[in-house]
């Protein structure tokens, strides 16, 4: 499964955790912070954080993030 490190902070809308529709709740996920189970939807991009689900448009994700090597 494909995890991504933040090369900068971004402000993520927040998903139901049930449903996975976005809410109106925006939340600051830190640089350095790891994302995974990541899941396109269109032109965003859905993924974990600490448990929860958010979501982010797909282009600007790219460029805030790199792909963790798998440790081998």
């Amino acid at each position: 499964m494909a995890k991504l490190e933040l090369t900068k902070s971004i402000e993520a809308r927040r998903l139901n955790p049930r449903t996975k529709v976005p809410t109106n709740e925006y939340h600051t996920i830190p640089f350095g912070g790891i994302i995974d189970n990541l899941v396109e939807q269109g032109d965003v991009l859905q993924f974990a954080y600490l448990g929860e689900f958010f979501q982010y448009p797909k282009d600007d994700l790219k460029v805030a993030s790199r792909p963790i090597a798998p440790v081998s």
